[in-house]
């Protein structure tokens, strides 16, 4: 995970990391790990509000990782959080990664 604070504002978190998943796969388990949490689409881009901030979460472009004849899917997602503190932010985090995890059963 790349984790980095952004140096115009202290109240940023920003990280991006790999999901072993295919676009379809994150678009069929994002609503369960959005849980309550209303959203909004905008292309690959997924924007709601958490607690008092916002909350802006990217798909990037669908890759394939290959090991011999093996083809293993992954997306960069990305998450910038403004205005969110790191408490709340980390609540989030946990439920998100529950439901990726175990794909949403």
């Amino acid at each position: 995970m790349n984790m980095q604070a952004d140096s115009s504002d202290a109240s940023v978190i920003a990280y991006s990391r790999e999901m072993g998943l295919t676009h379809a796969d994150f678009w069929r388990l994002l609503p369960r790990a959005m849980g309550k949490q209303p959203y909004t689409l905008n292309g690959d881009t997924v924007q709601t509000t958490v607690d008092t901030g916002t909350l802006e979460i990217t798909l990037g472009p669908p890759e394939e990782r290959r090991i011999a004849l093996l083809r293993l899917p992954y997306s960069v997602v990305s998450f910038r959080f403004v205005g969110v503190d790191e408490v709340q932010q980390l609540a989030f985090k946990a439920h998100f990664d529950l439901h990726f995890q175990r794909g949403g059963g």
